[in-house]
This record gives structure tokens, C-alpha cells and sequence, in this order.
């Protein structure tokens, strides 16, 4: 049999309220139950990085932030002695390489739209590079409700003081007509389009999802799947905060969301809006996941579905990224082995999407490029064990947090610490620093923090 093919799927901000994952009660996502009944669910997967440019080009390169430089938006392509990344070494090996949507880090212009009252924001690729494809559809222009913001929770009519964190806060309906616009409609369209087709040597065909990223507008029957009066809240202590060190305790209160959600009412209506919006995803995934079973490549295709970082929605009172905790940084990932290759169902273990490049060339039988940080999980995927292997995430320089059996250990810039205890406590409301039961614990978990380069 010929090398196999790879369908390789990411969602943006698609965080681990999946049902697989059993995150959040009320979740409905048919298409991604599917794919994990069929193949391997990582069950506690982390991104390297709660921010997508930083994730995307960890799994892209095989490396940590600490080896590329890349913790936020530094420059990846321009850097001296930069990783061959993903697609470049299967185009070397005889892949066609084909993409479609956000793929590598893009952003939509909410600031242009927002301030001329457009109907549509417009996309541009910050990251993707066209050499490395062989055919590739850019994100289309996403449409826009009229009377924005939807919520009500600031006023765009003096948009020079809406700050650019809440250009896009917003949720609710888009309009009918407007559906079939939708950027994830279009992706799904072509890349369902290509997997129709009759391919003479594999493919890598690379599709990336916007939702459920901000703004989360989407058709209302997604929004009627979530009934607003049966919306489950998040686990919220109000209290939460006091034992985090003082640099957390900025990050989850800058921008302070989950005060301004709270004032206006709009709790419900924000978790209405996010659930609604994975649920949509959802539907463009099942869409995808239709066209390759009923396609020629359906049998020696391998399925990779992954989300490039978390997302609070009011966990320890704070909204979106951008922080080091659990919400931020947990995310899905399903692994299907092409139809001849047997997995487990479900691995237990921490693993990080860093280890989605060596993992799939491990599958495809490929070399893997010196030095990447790492692992290819299939050992695990066939229900084998690797005792020593740990999630590694990074929030911008100096910030570091390990995740490995029952526990999280992150210390930051500041030398500050947090230890939790996630078997019994999940939700991360108690810091263990300073219990002194715990400090061989500690001082075992702060050996595995990497180091950062040098500038």
C-alpha cells in the first residue's frame, strides 16, 4: 500500500468542551463523537502555547516556543536556522500539499469593519506562505451582523474607544441569507471538493476552522441547540484568585471580561454563543469527515483533529487565553490511523500537540528532522505506556508550565509558583506551593521546565 494520506483538521479557540472529553454538560457535537469513536482520543492533550500563532508553529515545526522564539509573534519564517516545518518535509517526500482556511496564524480586520460599519471583516495570512503548498483557498471575508456589537456591552458608535480586545466580543445570530458566506462554510466547500477527487501520490491536506474564535456569530439554529434558561455556567469561586501569584492574577483580570460580562447580563448568552459556536465547527468537521468516507482515499488516510488552544469563559474570572491554567491550555485531540491500523480508544496520559508532527510521520513512515522536541505518540495510541514523557505549555518569555500524571506545576518569570493536584482538585482551586507534603513533587516537576534561548 502506498504511503498514507493525512487529513489534519485544527479548530481555532476550540477548547476541551468537546463531548469526548466530558468538559461541559450541554455541549452537542455529533461529527467529533464520531471521529473518536473511530480512532484515539487524547484525553489530556495541551498546546505549547495559549495564543494560536505561538501553537500553530510549534506543531507546524515539531518545537517548543523555547526553540523556535516564536512565544507570541515574533518571526518565525526570518529567523536564522528556522525549522523545516510540516508541510515542507512531506512535499519532500512526494505529498501533495493542499490547504484551505486558517491554517497557519491569519486575522480578520474587526478594527476596519467595526469603524466604517462594513458588513463583512476582511481576512489577511500574517503566516501562511504560498511556497509551501501546491494549491491553497485563503479564508473568505466574514460576514457581519448590521447592529453590532450584538451583546450590547460597549458602544460602536464611539468606536475610537472600544478597545481592540472587544472589536470582536461579541455573539449572537447571523443572518440566513448571509449563511453560505460564512468562512468555515467555504473552507469545508473546498476542501470537501478536493477530497472528491482522484489522487495519483498522498496528500497532506491541511483545514483550518475560525470557530469557535470570536466573534461567535453564527446561524440560529445553532444558537436554539442551547436553550438560554438550561445554559450550564462554568465552576466560578469568587475567591479563586487569592492564592495565584500576582503576575496570574493580572493576566486573568486584563482585559476584566468577566466583570464587564457580569454587568451587562450576558454570562448565559456568552456560553450560549460559544457552545453554538463549537457546535457549528462541528457541523463543517461532519461535512469534511462525510466527503473523505464516501471518497477513493478513504481507506489509507490517517485523521488528525486538534484545537490550537483552550479558552475560559469565566474559570478563575477570566475570559478567552492568554493565561497558564487548565481551560487555556487543555484542548482536543483525535488521532484516526488509516483503516488496517488498530488503536486504543482513549489515552489517559498528558501529551502535547507538539507531538502531532513526529506522531504522523512515525505513522507514514517518514524520517524525521534532527532535534524537534517531540515524541511520536504512537506507542501510547497502541495502548502502550511512556512513563516519562510530560505537556510542556509556555506563556510568553520566562512563563513555563508542566503537566505530567496527576499533576500542574508552572513557575513564572518572577520565580512565583503554582502546583496543583488535578485528580483532586480539576478545576485548579487550591495552590499547593508551600505545602511542604508536596515540595519533592515540586522541585521534580520544575526539573522538566525548559530553558529558554537565548535572544
Amino acid at each position: 500500500m502506498s504511503r498514507p494520506n493525512i487529513l489534519f483538521i485544527v479548530a481555532d479557540d476550540l477548547n476541551s468542551w468537546i463531548a469526548p472529553l466530558g468538559r461541559h454538560p450541554d455541549v452537542k457535537t455529533p461529527a467529533i463523537d464520531l471521529l473518536a469513536s473511530r480512532g484515539t482520543t487524547f484525553l489530556h492533550a495541551y498546546c505549547t502555547a495559549p495564543y494560536c500563532n505561538a501553537s500553530r508553529m510549534s506543531v507546524f515545526s515539531g518545537c517548543l516556543p523555547t526553540t523556535t522564539g516564536v512565544y507570541h509573534n515574533e518571526p518565525f519564517w526570518r529567523a536564522p536556522h528556522r525549522r523545516i516545518t510540516l508541510p515542507e518535509k512531506l512535499h519532500e517526500a512526494g505529498y501533495f500539499c493542499f490547504g484551505a482556511g486558517k491554517v497557519f496564524h491569519g486575522v480578520f480586520d474587526y478594527a476596519d469593519a467595526g469603524r466604517n460599519r462594513t458588513r463583512s471583516a476582511q481576512w489577511t495570512d500574517t503566516e501562511n506562505r504560498s511556497a509551501l503548498w501546491d494549491e491553497f483557498h485563503v479564508t473568505a471575508a466574514e460576514p457581519l451582523p448590521s447592529e453590532r456589537p450584538l451583546n450590547g456591552m460597549f458602544d460602536f458608535d464611539d468606536f475610537q474607544n472600544v478597545a481592540p480586545m472587544n472589536h470582536h466580543f461579541d455573539w449572537g445570530a447571523v443572518e440566513p441569507t448571509r449563511e453560505l458566506e460564512m468562512p468555515d462554510f467555504k473552507t469545508a466547500e473546498a476542501v470537501c471538493s478536493f477530497l472528491k477527487k482522484q489522487h495519483k501520490q498522498p496528500f497532506f491536506c491541511a483545514t483550518g476552522f475560525y470557530k469557535p474564535h470570536l466573534p461567535w456569530y453564527v446561524p440560529q439554529r445553532f444558537l436554539d441547540l442551547y436553550p438560554i434558561d438550561k445554559i450550564t455556567l462554568p465552576f466560578v469561586k469568587s475567591d479563586d484568585l487569592d492564592d495565584v501569584p500576582a503576575i496570574a492574577k493580572t493576566w486573568a483580570l486584563s482585559p476584566p471580561d468577566h466583570e464587564t460580562v457580569l454587568k451587562h447580563g450576558q454570562w448565559r448568552n456568552a456560553v450560549q454563543g460559544y457552545l453554538a459556536a463549537i457546535s457549528y465547527c462541528d457541523s463543517q468537521i461532519g461535512r469534511v469527515l462525510a466527503a473523505l468516507d464516501a471518497s477513493p482515499a478513504a481507506e489509507n488516510t490517517i485523521v488528525v483533529l486538534w484545537g490550537d488552544n483552550g479558552f475560559h469563559l469565566g474559570e478563575k474570572l477570566h475570559w478567552r487565553k492568554f493565561v497558564l491554567w487548565e481551560e487555556a491550555t487543555r484542548v482536543p485531540f483525535i488521532l484516526l490511523p488509516p483503516r488496517n491500523i488498530v488503536t486504543s480508544p482513549r489515552v489517559e496520559q498528558p501529551v502535547s500537540l507538539v507531538d502531532i508532527f513526529p506522531t504522523l510521520f512515525d505513522l507514514c513512515g517518514l524520517e524525521l528532522p534532527p532535534d524537534i522536541d517531540g515524541r511520536s505518540l504512537v506507542p501510547l495510541a497502541r495502548g502502550g505506556q511512556m512513563e516519562d514523557h510530560a505537556a510542556i505549555m509556555t506563556w510568553l518569555r520566562g512563563n513555563h508550565s508542566v503537566r505530567l500524571g496527576r499533576w500542574r506545576y508552572t513557575r513564572y518569570s518572577d520565580l512565583s509558583e503554582e502546583l496543583y493536584d488535578l485528580s483532586a482538585d480539576p478545576y485548579e482551586w487550591n495552590n499547593l506551593i508551600g505545602d511542604t507534603r508536596f515540595e519533592e513533587v515540586r522541585l521534580g516537576l520544575a526539573d522538566r521546565l525548559p530553558t529558554d534561548r537565548r535572544v
